[in-house]
């Protein structure tokens, strides 16, 4: 059983706030519903620090490519084997792998009668929360082995299109650290001899070099204090982002205004619509799974006002143009014209290839933009070094 802390209204408007258990997000939200509770938020309870910063170490320890390997393997073996025999076999292939533990901890909640999401839903940080609302659907609908091989190609992809991001990041990220290693080393060796020359002939440094030097000698004196405090910020910014929702919200809206990221959110989107509606879901319901599993706090409230639309009758291509005010035409004619032809499937997954093909396009022409902003803040950081150095050289001849 999962722990869900919710908030809503009852039939008197009424604030609730509470926790209940329950085995999935679905059967939480039912019995909220059967109790007369105007859901507006649902989410499992957050586990301790303790056991967070162990599923980190773990999901570390793992890779990042572990989840879609388990997922693909496991659809291959559903196709000949029951899943408590599937589990069973995978657990014993992990021995003496960082996985072994986990294996056979899904084995033992399966045996126990618990269902595989809710299984899943125990290792939240590692399996994700839109895969494991997934599972859930493949288990309501029986289709659990086309759930898991969509899971892994899912998974493959954006481990794919990480990759490549990381990658066009190295190089100016190498320029970036060699000319940071430069201005160090001009700050602490090169600048202090102008600066003894300058005071024995009585002559002043020009005012960007007393910048640069009396900055590098502050770090040099305060480096370990520095390190702390960079260290506590990003602890304390990590901290920030987990609990408090306005501070979440604000950087996932950012991430929706970089347009990678919010491709990859909406190729993912349609992906999700398009399997739960495959798979007989309604398209309110597919929007609330959707909106609970997304885990961008602005998506997942843009979702809940089309999906609160969709409810009172308004058509889903309307609300789209209203509420995405900035979606591509491309996908909302493709949306609109599933809908009106009664093959909204097969237009979410036209857009979910579009949304691949912008990432591609974007994955592509990144390598030579992280290049060119690397390059150029790195000839600013040297050139800065550079003109330092240069004018007292200059000034010299003032000196004599």
């Amino acid at each position: 059983m999962t722990k869900f802390k919710y908030k809503g209204y009852d039939a008197n408007s009424v604030a609730q706030v509470g926790t209940l258990e329950a085995e999935s997000y679905s059967e939480a939200y039912a019995a909220l519903q059967y109790q007369g509770v105007k859901v507006v938020s649902l989410a499992p309870e957050r586990a301790s620090v303790v056991k967070l910063l162990a599923d980190y170490s773990t999901r570390l320890k793992l890779g990042a490519r572990w989840c879609s390997v388990f997922f693909r393997e496991l659809s291959v073996m559903l196709g000949v084997m029951t899943l408590h025999e599937s589990l069973l076999t995978l657990a014993r292939a992990a021995e003496g792998h960082v996985s072994e533990k986990i294996l056979k901890d899904l084995v033992a909640t399966v045996e126990g009668g618990e269902t595989f999401s809710a299984a899943l839903r125990r290792y939240e940080i590692i399996f994700g929360a839109d895969s494991i609302q997934s599972v859930e659907v493949g288990e309501a609908s029986g289709r659990l082995q086309e759930v898991t091989a969509n899971l892994a190609a899912q998974l493959e992809r954006n481990y794919a299109t990480s990759r490549k991001v990381q990658g066009a990041m190295y190089y100016p990220l190498v320029v970036m650290l060699a000319a940071v290693i430069a201005a160090g080393v001009m700050m602490n060796l090169t600048l202090p001899v102008f600066e003894s020359f300058f005071r024995e002939q009585g002559g002043e440094l020009p005012l960007i070099t007393l910048i640069l030097l009396n900055g590098g000698r502050f770090l040099t004196e305060h480096l370990f204090l520095i390190v702390i405090l960079i260290l506590a910020g990003i602890i304390l910014l990590a901290a920030a982002y987990r609990e408090v929702e306005e501070v979440r919200y604000f950087f996932d809206k950012v991430k929706m205004r970089i347009k990678i990221l919010r491709e990859i959110e909406l190729r993912n989107l349609f992906s999700r619509l398009g399997f739960l509606l495959e798979s007989g879901v309604t398209l309110d319901a597919a929007l609330k799974m959707s909106a609970a599993s997304s885990g961008n706090l602005e998506m997942r409230q843009l979702l809940e006002k089309i999906k609160t639309s969709v409810e009172s009758g308004e058509k889903f291509g309307v609300t789209l143009r209203r509420v995405l005010a900035d979606l591509s035409p491309l996908y909302l004619g493709l949306i609109v014209t599933g809908e009106t032809s009664g093959n909204l499937v097969e237009m979410l997954r036209q857009c979910e290839s579009m949304a691949d093909f912008e990432i591609d396009e974007t994955l592509k022409a990144l390598p030579a933009k992280a290049e060119i902003y690397g390059t150029l803040a790195a000839g600013v950081i040297v050139g800065a070094l550079v003109f330092s150095i240069a004018l007292p050289i200059l000034n010299m001849t003032n000196l004599f």
